[in-house]
């Protein structure tokens, strides 16, 4: 299986039973036994999707269940074994973190194993127009619509913006642009006042 979790998505109370479970009667209102994230992934793939929003206190737990594969439903005294690959992303510069005393080093080194740099959308320069041109097809094929176009002068203001909100942002313009604009060449003006 590949299961995801978004880290900064889940109350930090229920953050523990959420990734490894709790048995019947452990805490108040655990009404039957519950298999977390790491005994559901078994020997598949668990994403840690923000892994830098993950409480302190759960990271030294992480650790133990990364370092050797063990951990404990709450309100059980038995160990399981996770065999699951852990996939873990995150927005924030974990090494900065770490300084700060806000990400445990020994976690931030047991994670970052493999590391892959995924650079903002600011950075990849024509780039920006393969993924417009990726989401303009997609999105215009699945709603039925003809993808519009951009002159040369919405051409060069495309990669002239810097996207803050990154692909999400730049995949929201396009839907956008596709409901207002299909099958039509927009020119620099039109572009902006999207």
């Amino acid at each position: 299986p590949y299961l995801s979790i978004n880290c900064a998505a889940i109350s930090p109370l229920l953050a523990e039973s959420i990734l490894f479970g709790h048995t019947k009667g452990a805490f108040t209102g655990a009404v039957s036994a519950h298999a977390g994230y790491f005994e559901e992934a078994s020997e598949g793939t668990l994403f840690l999707d923000e892994i830098g929003e993950l409480p302190l206190e759960l990271q030294a737990k992480l650790l133990r269940v990364l370092e050797n594969g063990e951990y404990q439903r709450i309100g059980e005294t038995q160990t399981r074994k996770s065999q699951a690959r852990i996939v873990a992303a995150t927005n924030r510069d974990l090494r900065a973190e770490v300084r700060a005393g806000k990400f445990r080093s020994d976690l931030y080194h047991r994670l970052s194993v493999f590391a892959v740099h995924v650079p903002p959308v600011r950075d990849l320069g024509e780039d920006k127009h393969l993924l417009r041109n990726h989401f303009t097809q997609f999105y215009a094929q699945q709603i039925g619509q003809a993808p519009f176009l951009l002159d040369d002068s919405a051409q060069a203001r495309w990669l002239d913006y810097k996207f803050p909100g990154n692909v999400r942002e730049l995949r929201n313009i396009v839907i956008r642009l596709i409901a207002k604009y299909a099958g039509k060449t927009l020119n620099a003006t039109q572009l902006l006042a999207e």
